[in-house]
């Protein structure tokens, strides 16, 4: 293992640490309208792409930073759709 193995793992990590604040955020305010569900389903899109092509070049890399990011994003979507649905306000008949 080299130097740039370590940046890797690096990167990997501080990158996966991104989402941490907004997922805080969306349970702290038990809110998420300001996600949109495009963005959520275009960015699991793009870990699974990610995923496939880390596991055709067997990179560990690639392959951990992918899953890690497809989790977090799950997460996301998961929390936005529990927290849409509980804060729908009941119409008067």
């Amino acid at each position: 293992m080299n130097f740039f193995y370590y940046i890797g793992l690096f990167a990997s990590f501080f990158g996966l640490t991104q989402q941490i604040p907004q997922i805080y955020k969306i349970i702290k305010t038990k809110s998420a309208t300001d996600l949109s569900y495009g963005t959520i389903l275009l960015t699991i899109s793009n870990q699974i792409l990610w995923f496939i092509y880390a596991m055709s070049i067997q990179n560990t890399i690639y392959t951990i930073n992918a899953v890690g990011h497809f989790l977090i994003d799950i997460t996301e979507l998961l929390l936005k759709a529990y927290y849409d649905n509980r804060n729908i306000q009941p119409t008067p008949s």
